[in-house]
């Protein structure tokens, strides 16, 4: 009996680690308004980009998209749509994203800190390289800010030491 519990208890754990937390959750479509936002913005038509699958990320404030723009140099950005606004807080050529993000709860933070993996171009190396790109929450904003020193952490911190967010980019106009 004590072996069946055991079992219990570790599977309902698994289950809750891997479920996506209240408040936070991923689709493959972006929504209507933030797609008419990025036709507009870039001029280019709706055919021209997509999401990558499961790559749109929302919270009650707003949304996150990685998104391939289709290009024979392979182009991956990631957008920010919030209160009607659109900021793009990371390109890249050449690049491509090494799946969706994850969503990572290291931090022991009320939302998670969301982490992209893509593959970019590193013109000082001459090839191609891992690069992370991280997003944290911020309650008084309401908004997820990118943060390069937290990309570092989750790419090769010292996890017994806090990151510094002081670097920390949210959507233009919630500073």
């Amino acid at each position: 009996m004590k072996v069946v519990s055991l079992l219990i208890l570790a599977l309902t754990w698994v289950l809750s680690a891997s479920a996506t937390p209240a408040g936070v959750s991923t689709s493959h479509t972006m929504p209507a308004a933030m797609v008419v936002a990025l036709t507009k913005e870039n001029q280019m038509p709706a055919d021209s980009f997509r999401a990558i699958a499961d790559g749109v990320m929302s919270w009650s404030g707003g949304t996150m998209a990685a998104v391939v723009i289709e290009d024979p140099n392979g182009i991956c950005a990631i957008y920010r749509y919030q209160d009607g606004r659109l900021d793009l807080p990371f390109d890249g050529v050449p690049c491509r994203f090494l799946g969706p993000p994850t969503l990572m709860s290291d931090r022991k933070t009320a939302l998670p800190d969301v982490v992209f993996a893509v593959e970019l171009f590193v013109p000082n190396r001459g090839g191609m390289a891992k690069h992370k790109v991280a997003f944290y929450y911020d309650a008084e904003k309401n908004a997820y800010c990118e943060s390069q020193s937290l990309a570092s952490w989750y790419l090769l911190g010292n996890r017994a030491l806090a990151p510094d967010l002081q670097d920390g980019h949210c959507v233009a106009g919630s500073e």
